[in-house]
């Protein structure tokens, strides 16, 4: 048998990679137009985007953000739902987005020749949506099946736990949805969350594809000068993030097969000058199958089939985690060696061959995330929203290839140190035990409740 391979192939130098330009007009009501010319087929995708989203929930409406993202699909002012699907299906055009912490989003794509009319039903969706009754009564019912099947299975209920102990009461540590939340939000919740959002003065209107983009944003210029939102509402400023405590929460899960173990703490935004060491760190650390993780925990010890570290840095804050599931009567063993294997990445330097493995993996996948027109947009839709400097995307490659090895280790000694995580651990009751034992000899006091319990939580 094959050995599973552990290292990323070396490839050549990463080729530079030039962000097509982009043509940008600020209106006076605060509405930013952008329009990038991506000429590769004669399609477009046109994109409204708002930097608010699920931070704007009343804490008594967890779960309003997810239903108003769902709802406005179904159709617009104008168009009703069948009348507003059947329109897209005629000119083979697809929408999507999303309503997140940070930001909300609604695109639509098609073919370049319906350019504008692309335009004014993506324009409707984001600005005038119908939010009708019968769409929210639809949809509660499917977001309520999607929030119970989250809440039964062991590496949701882990990532949920870990964002409240790390964020506490910052809106990042807020679940997407609560089955009270859910249950409560009314229409008139979802129009006044809507209106909160879809104000000029937080938005960006993003036009990309086989265009004219000089005069898309001409055009566009004229026709919204005259925008005026509702009045802006902006949310209460997210508090401090305090510092995770550094206890176990064990969640006992009867039915769970196998036992998932996560553990963080909090890290830096995706503004933060030290975000491109961390993501190299985060990279070495765990990122894939020639991480430190990955190939001691899986390949030496064979106590698990996948574990990984992950980076999320939003626009207030952000954390590294690091997750994976073993079988029951190993859960010890598991949280003793990821805490081992942490612990020997923050007093010893990752060598030279790890650093140049991470860092080619993170140059060598930059042009799949830049590639086709949603690549692109997301791309300036990230430098909008976070501020990021204009040269942020066309310079990545070479400051990636710029990360200095001490500032990489920096980053591990500060940011992955075991010492300062929280853990959550989720799993049948045979992990019990082996897990108190574990964390009892690394200091680490324990917390539990049962699935059912979790329900003070998420219900």
């Amino acid at each position: 048998m094959n050995p599973f391979p552990n290292a990323a192939p070396l490839g050549g130098t990463p080729a530079p990679w030039n962000m097509p330009t982009a043509f940008v007009q600020d209106l006076t009501s605060g509405l930013r137009v952008v329009a990038v010319r991506v000429g590769a087929l004669p399609i477009v995708q046109a994109r409204w985007v708002f930097g608010a989203g699920r931070s704007l929930e009343p804490p008594n409406r967890i779960g309003a953000g997810a239903l108003l993202q769902r709802v406005m699909r179904h159709g617009t002012q104008q168009l009703r739902a069948r009348e507003f699907a059947a329109t897209l299906d005629r000119m083979g055009a697809r929408m999507g987005g999303g309503v997140s912490i940070d930001a909300s989003a609604v695109s639509i794509a098609g073919l370049a020749q319906h350019q504008w009319r692309i335009i004014d039903l993506v324009t409707d969706v984001a600005l005038r949506p119908s939010l009708s009754d019968l769409a929210l009564a639809g949809e509660k019912v499917r977001c309520r099946a999607l929030h119970h099947h989250a809440c039964t299975r062991p590496d949701s209920i882990v990532e949920m736990m870990l964002d409240r102990r790390i964020y506490g009461d910052h809106p990042y540590g807020r679940p997407a949805t609560t089955n009270a939340g859910l249950s409560a939000t009314s229409r008139a919740d979802l129009v006044a969350m809507h209106a909160a959002i879809a104000h000029p003065s937080r938005g960006m209107l993003l036009v990309v594809g086989d265009i004219d983009p000089q005069d898309t944003v001409r055009r566009l210029s004229v026709r919204f000068a005259d925008l005026i939102g509702a009045k802006r509402v902006d949310g209460n400023a997210p508090p401090p993030l305090a510092p995770a405590p550094r206890r176990m929460l064990w969640v006992e899960h009867p039915t769970a097969e196998q036992t998932t173990i996560g553990m963080g703490g909090g890290a830096v935004r995706r503004s933060h000058p030290g975000h491109a060491a961390l993501r190299i760190a985060n990279q070495a650390v765990g990122g894939g199958p020639s991480s430190r993780l990955f190939r001691s925990l899986r390949g030496d010890l064979a106590l698990t089939y996948a574990v990984q570290s992950s980076l999320d840095c939003g626009v207030h804050a952000g954390d590294v985690t690091a997750s994976m599931a073993v079988e029951p009567r190993s859960a010890g063993d598991g949280l003793a060696a990821m805490m081992a294997c942490l612990q020997q990445v923050v007093d010893c330097p990752l060598n030279d061959d790890e650093l140049q493995h991470a860092k080619r993996v993170v140059m060598g996948s930059f042009p799949q995330r830049a590639s086709g027109l949603t690549g692109v947009a997301s791309l300036v839709t990230a430098g909008w929203l976070h501020a990021l400097p204009d040269d942020e995307w066309s310079a990545f490659v070479p400051r990636m290839e710029a990360v200095a090895a001490h500032e990489v280790h920096a980053a591990c000694r500060r940011w992955f140190d075991p010492q300062r995580f929280t853990v959550v651990a989720c799993g049948p009751p045979a992990s019990e035990a082996v897990l108190r034992g574990a964390a009892r000899r690394h200091g680490v006091d324990v917390d539990a409740m049962t699935v059912d319990e979790l329900a003070g939580f998420v219900g």
